[in-house]
This record gives structure tokens, C-alpha cells and sequence, in this order.
């Protein structure tokens, strides 16, 4: 039991700033989002990890590490690999996360100008926003929701 605990009258507060999010896909596909607002004293602000059949990545962020670890039969030595994502000055100045806004507006903006499709749709947008809206009702109804149920 933590210090919270005693506390905690069980009501969400009308600002989640942590908490833990799991979507599981229709394709068997299973993610989570780790939330934490005030750990800003951490090493790293973003920590960004995938695992699948054949390795994990993982990103950090400010860092710049991103690493690369296939999987290997057991007692087989580990292969990881480690490398340093260098980010232009310019764009860790022109906007948030680490540079990304900086690119996502300029890739958006390169597809106005040359008429190519939007690397990010307005549904992807959509789906995005609603999957956000689903793990907020989750936690203030302690439930699980389906995109179903969103009429999605």
C-alpha cells in the first residue's frame, strides 16, 4: 500500500496526469500507454518501447538512443544494439517533442504543396482521439470500453 492510498475516496480527478492505458486489437495486437505528467526529473521525458515476435525497440527521448534487441534462443548471447539518433538544432527549437512537431508540420506541409496524401488522415486523427476518450471513460467507470461501444 502506498501513501495514496488512505486517501484516495476512489473518484478520478477531472485531469488523469497518470495512468496506465491497455488497448488490445482486433488482430491479437496488444499496446500500452504508461502515463506519468510529473516525472519530469527523470532521465528521459519519453520512453517509447515495442515488442514483437522477433525483437524489441526502444526510444528515448531527449537522449536520442534508440535500441535494437532481436530475440535469441535461450542461453544464446544477446545481440542488442544501441545507437544515437542525432536531431538538427533547428527543429529541436522549432517546436515540442523532442523535434517531432517540427517534422510533422513540415512533412504536412510538403503534402499541401506537391498534392500528396497526408502521411496522418483525419481518421487516423479520429481513431487517435477516440482511443484517448475510451481509456478516460475506462478509468473514471472502471470498465473496460470497446470501440464498439463508441459506435467506432
Amino acid at each position: 500500500m502506498n501513501h495514496r492510498d488512505e486517501r484516495y475516496d476512489g473518484r478520478v480527478p477531472d485531469i488523469i496526469d497518470n495512468a496506465y492505458a491497455v488497448v488490445d486489437f482486433a488482430n491479437g495486437v496488444r499496446a500500452m500507454l504508461d502515463l506519468c505528467m510529473f516525472a519530469e526529473g527523470s532521465r528521459n521525458q519519453e520512453e517509447i518501447a515495442a515488442t514483437g515476435d522477433t525483437a524489441k525497440l526502444e526510444v528515448f527521448i531527449p537522449d536520442g538512443t534508440l535500441v535494437f534487441s532481436p530475440r535469441v534462443p535461450l542461453g544464446a548471447p544477446k545481440q542488442v544494439v544501441s545507437e544515437h539518433i542525432a536531431v538538427d538544432s533547428v527543429a529541436l527549437n522549432a517546436g515540442t517533442h523532442h523535434g517531432a512537431t517540427y517534422f510533422q508540420h513540415r512533412r504536412f506541409l510538403d503534402a499541401i504543396l506537391n498534392g500528396r496524401p497526408a502521411e496522418v488522415t483525419a481518421e487516423d486523427g479520429f481513431r487517435a482521439v477516440a482511443m484517448g476518450y475510451a481509456a478516460e471513460l475506462s478509468a473514471r467507470e472502471g470498465r473496460a470500453v470497446s470501440m464498439a461501444s463508441l459506435g467506432i
